[in-house]
């Protein structure tokens, strides 16, 4: 049994814990209490890390339970006058549900970690309140009758099964990153003690049940998607006393206004997230969405705000009402292609996060007016996203006024047009420059960065630069002294880093270079970053070698190589670093000989690297190393086998050895990366459509 992904992240990310109660079993452990049985899988030699998560899991459980006011429906008695106890213990799969049968006062069950075999396990026992699983075989829910909590998550099916209604007394259900998931059933509007449906990432969804409405009790509806059928239109909304988020999807099958009153949105008071979306096959009159937007005035307790896809050319008033939205923090507007001007943002006092994207007439982010020395515009915002706005000349039309003295992360992308007023404060900067762009209607448009870059931002700390098609990198990059991190990304036409520029960075202790294609030359100004402690090369096939200077680099301790697929090698020079303590190494098909000199090393990785066969025989002479993972190397796995293998010989000093098996993807998986190309691209972000990115800000708020 193969741990994901994400369960690899979170092990890595609680690495180093221990606990001296558990003992160190390489396999499946099964955690069981009086009242809670927590399975999870993996091949760490260190449970206690599984278990520190399996436990933020349940009190995550714990807390919701508490914010959503889940109320039972019998007498349970409080945790602290229970006697717990608490064993881990080695379990084969097969054994799983014999050994469940035995718990019958089960009341939690969490699958924190799901496997990727079809096997997956999904309890049967009756007295379960609380249920988390990845399962997709969920027959076996029918005979949960006392179920209250139900997460599905990272699970194949593609809905849920009709028996789900004799869940009565279910009050909570979170589908989360099912991927499959198109429809819910009808059935699900029986479920009359249900207060609380969450979906999460689950792009494939395009229909809840019909008549939703009749839910009573519901009161967290995060996802509604309105289509012209009876039983789907805005009008289920009605008389749902819903808080918290909710995401309107569909709005192009909305015909006037009268059927957006219908959604009764300006009464819901508990309500503070509110995000509306038009299709990509919207309808073009730009008259019908702003009479529907009009109609979908928001409560004035709202906090967050988002809408994408409108094709209106002017803004609600009930938007240009400062007093009624003077609560919002949060405000996304996303491909609103035809408006040429949004409301007085700058004037909302608590605004803190902003993203613009996709309006080619827009010109100014707020172009009212500012009188007094007193008023500043966006005195609250501290990050701003400005994303292909071919024609926005600059933030505020009133440059008299005094605007961003909180901003501290700045991110732009396509916005050739744009002078930046003095930002003092920022001191995280993403930007893109984009040699040609294909927006949405495909045209294809000239982006570049805006003139100057960094003059007005002296004290950035991290600089992220993506898609900079030129072969040097700007001279006045040379001026950010205070820089911590820089990130290059994308970059298919550098070459080189000037010296001039490396000369400047004086302050750098982080540099990633990612998916350079043509990048040949770190050079010899590499010297210049004494304070340089990780450096991380990702897919840059041309270099091949580090420069001499590398050997003055003595605080240096941390580096990560990943091999392109085309050239997968490791640089030469690595080895002239002196205090190398860490080193990461992917994709690669063969190790130097010169990396069992390298004594300084403390800790190894090496993983994905499929054709990788052996270790140099100097791998004995590493005194030093204190700790070596291999994760999914199937070749090298054989020859590091415990005792058995070849190469045993040679890392059996280390104190600290573990090897992680291949993960195989299921026939579903398979598909899914073939059905759903993007989730298998390296820059997943750049490759997103608007519908997805746009749900995935969302649910990630």
């Amino acid at each position: 049994m193969a741990c994901t992904g994400w369960t690899r992240q979170r092990l890595k990310q609680q690495q180093g814990r221990c606990s001296s109660h558990i003992c160190k079993w390489p396999t499946l452990y099964l955690e069981l209490s009086l009242k809670t049985c927590t399975l999870f899988c993996g091949t760490s030699s260190q449970p206690s890390m599984r278990m520190k998560a399996i436990r933020d899991r349940f009190l995550q459980i714990d807390e919701e339970r508490r914010r959503f006011e889940l109320q039972p429906g019998v007498v349970e008695r409080l945790q602290e006058d229970e006697e717990w106890h608490q064993t881990s213990s080695l379990i084969t799969e097969q054994r799983i549900y014999g050994a469940l049968k035995k718990a019958e006062s089960l009341r939690t069950f969490i699958n924190l970690y799901p496997t990727l075999s079809n096997s997956r396990v999904l309890p049967t026992i009756s007295s379960l309140r609380a249920l988390t699983t990845s399962s997709s075989k969920l027959s076996a829910l029918k005979n949960l009758t006392h179920l209250r909590y139900l997460t599905l998550y990272n699970s194949s099916i593609t809905t849920l099964p009709k028996s789900v209604s004799r869940l009565q007394k279910l009050q909570i259900l979170k589908l989360e990153d099912c991927d499959y998931l198109s429809c819910l059933p009808k059935q699900l509007t029986q479920l009359q003690d249900l207060r609380h449906l969450i979906v999460k990432n689950c792009e494939s969804l395009v229909a809840l049940p019909p008549k939703i409405g009749n839910l009573k009790r519901l009161r967290t509806l995060s996802t509604f998607i309105v289509h012209p059928k009876e039983g789907f239109t805005l009008a289920e909304l009605r008389d749902l006393q819903l808080g918290g988020k909710l995401h309107i999807k569909g709005l192009e099958h909305v015909p006037n206004e009268c059927d957006a009153k219908a959604a009764n949105l300006s009464s819901k008071k508990d309500l503070n997230c509110l995000y509306l979306s038009w299709g990509s096959n919207a309808n073009l009159q730009c008259n019908d969405d702003e009479k529907v937007l009009e109609a979908l005035e928001a409560h004035s307790n709202i906090k967050s705000f988002g809408m994408k896809g409108y094709n209106g050319t002017k803004m609600p008033s009930w938007m240009n009402n400062i007093s009624l939205l003077s609560r919002l923090t949060n405000v996304i507007l996303y491909d609103c292609n035809n408006c040429e001007q949004l409301p007085a943002l700058g004037k909302l006092p608590h605004l803190t996060i902003l993203f613009v994207c996709g309006m080619r007439d827009l010109k100014y982010i707020d172009d009212d007016a500012y009188e007094g020395a007193e008023e500043k515009a966006f005195k609250s915002l501290k990050k701003l996203t400005l994303f292909q706005l071919p024609n926005l000349e600059r933030v505020l039309r009133d440059e008299r006024a005094e605007m961003l003295p909180l901003l501290s992360e700045l991110s732009i992308s396509c916005v050739p047009k744009l002078k930046l007023p003095h930002l003092p404060s920022v001191s995280h900067l993403q930007i893109q420059g984009l040699k040609s762009v294909f927006d949405y209607n495909g045209n294809k448009s000239i982006a570049s960065f805006p003139e100057p870059i960094v003059q007005n931002m002296h004290h950035i700390k991290t600089l992220r630069i993506e898609y900079f098609y030129e072969k040097v990198l700007p001279d006045e990059l040379s001026s950010l002294n205070v820089l911590q991190e820089l990130v290059l990304f994308g970059c298919d036409e550098l070459e080189s880093l000037s010296e001039n520029v490396l000369q400047g960075l004086s302050s750098l202790r982080i540099l990633k270079i990612m998916c350079c294609d043509r990048l040949n030359n770190l050079t010899e100004g590499m010297r210049h970053l004494m304070h340089l402690e990780r450096l991380e090369i990702w897919a840059c096939p041309e270099l091949v070698a580090l420069p001499s200077s590398m050997n003055q680099l003595t605080s240096l301790l941390d580096v990560t190589i990943f091999g392109e697929d085309n050239n997968p090698i490791i640089p030469e020079g690595l080895q002239y670093i002196p205090s190398l303590q860490i080193l990461t190494l992917y994709n690669v098909d063969s190790l130097p000989e010169w990396l069992g000199h390298m004594t300084s090393l403390q800790q190894l990785h090496i993983g994905l690297c499929p054709e990788l066969r052996s270790l140099p025989s100097g791998f004995r002479h590493l005194t030093n190393l204190q700790k070596l993972y291999i994760n999914e190397c199937p070749k090298l796995a054989k020859q590091c086998k415990r005792e058995a293998g070849e190469d045993w010989q040679n890392i059996a000093h280390i104190p600290h050895f573990e090897l992680v098996a291949v993960q195989e993807e299921t026939f579903c998986e398979k598909i899914s990366t073939k059905w759903n190309p993007r989730k298998s691209t390296r820059d997943q972000s750049y490759y997103l459509t608007p519908d997805y990115e746009f749900d995935r800000m969302v649910d990630q708020l």
